[in-house]
């Protein structure tokens, strides 16, 4: 069982529910544990924003993160389109680079990015947020290769060709059905 990483009390829930968001409904919905647990909800929540004469309604993900020691909540918003014109802290995203993500959601490959803090350089893998558009990334070291993927037991290399961020072909697979496949 996973520890939680913040604690429910800790969360502003009446900030949530003037966004449209309970902790009943998170908690229906599944989505309150993996928050608690640090990461981002699973599927879009519906959030609405009423600002006097104004409503706005839109659907995102969200998450929880610590901010001068209190749990703020995080809005990933869907965005139309990935934002690859631009830097993503600090790497300039090549032709390659953007067929990449675009195509198959993943970058292919490891880069350094720059903590804007600290101008620490963190190699990482980058991928798009599938439901929300956004730009992720994942710090190397938190890449967890596992040793069999569907029955098929995985060499050294191509456990860091996955950690790199790179696409691996591997045959003699078995589906959840018994079919066996390659991908």
């Amino acid at each position: 069982q996973e520890e939680l990483k913040y604690n429910p009390d800790a969360i502003d829930w009446e900030t949530l529910q003037n966004l449209g968001v309970s902790r009943e409904s998170l908690e229906k919905r599944n989505l309150l544990e993996p928050l608690l647990k640090g990461y981002k909800t699973n599927e879009l929540v519906p959030i609405s924003f009423n600002l006097g004469s104004t409503v706005t309604r839109f659907d995102a993900r969200l998450s929880l993160r610590e901010v001068d020691g209190k749990v703020a909540v995080a809005i990933h918003g869907m965005r139309k389109e990935p934002q690859l014109d631009y830097p993503f802290f600090g790497h300039e995203f090549s032709e390659e680079d953007k067929k990449n993500l675009l195509t198959t959601g993943n970058m292919g490959r490891t880069v350094e990015l720059t903590n804007t803090k600290t101008g620490e350089k963190i190699p990482s893998i980058i991928s798009i947020d599938k439901l929300t558009n956004e730009i992720i990334a994942l710090r190397s070291e938190h890449i967890k290769v596992p040793d069999e993927i569907k029955g098929v037991k995985l060499s050294q290399e191509q456990k860091q060709t996955l950690k790199e961020g790179k696409p691996l072909f591997v045959e003699g697979m078995t589906s959840k059905k018994g079919e066996p496949f390659n991908a």
